[in-house]
């Protein structure tokens, strides 16, 4: 069974920004709360793809077989929110072909949240900087975000078999969308004065 396998002296909740935490320990889709949160989730396909395994895959994943990565941008009100990468191990792959072919440009939560056939087998958070292999992940467009991000890693299995796994790494933009929309919604709810 696939294992995100770190340190786990990174694992530390007391290093992570407090207003990103809720999103972090989330247990559900991201992307349904971004819309609760800020009115709209915009998906951008970066990139779709077979590759070999690198070597973060090899030794943090343990896997020796060919992989396809899914890399997306969530946005919402033109800010970058998150950069996901799924990871999706041949032999998961053809588990269920259809299962991924139906995936096209949506969100990957669509597929996976309140689907009895996917159960999420490990999450974790931590923080990777410019020293770390994930960092380097991100598009060029958005390398200098901060020095530090969060990240949330999760490895689910299909049918109790195929495991796949979820890499999405928060980034500044997710609370600039999300206060924007509270900043709006307050003024709304401001009594106005009487003349």
């Amino acid at each position: 069974m696939m294992l995100i396998q770190i340190d786990p002296s990174l694992e530390n909740p007391t290093k992570f920004s407090k207003a990103l935490y809720p999103w972090l320990i989330h247990q559900h889709s991201l992307t349904e709360k971004l819309k609760t949160e800020s009115g709209e989730a915009k998906l951008t396909l970066l990139s779709q793809a077979w590759t070999k395994p690198n070597w973060w895959e090899r030794y943090v994943l343990g896997l020796n077989e060919e992989v396809m990565h899914r890399e997306i941008i969530m946005s919402s009100r033109q800010h970058p929110c998150w950069y996901a990468r799924t990871i999706i191990p041949q032999s998961s792959y053809n588990h269920a072909p259809t299962f991924w072919e139906s995936l096209g440009d949506q969100p990957l939560g669509n597929l996976i949240f309140n689907n009895p056939k996917i159960e999420r087998t490990q999450i974790l958070n931590y923080q990777i900087d410019k020293n770390c292999l994930e960092y380097h992940w991100l598009p060029t467009f958005l390398a200098d975000e901060a020095e530090t991000l969060d990240l949330r890693g999760s490895v689910l299995s299909l049918d109790k078999q195929a495991s796949f796994c979820l890499v999405e790494i928060l980034l500044p933009g997710l609370l600039k969308a999300t206060a924007k929309t509270k900043g709006v919604y307050s003024k709304i709810r401001t009594p106005l004065k009487a003349s």
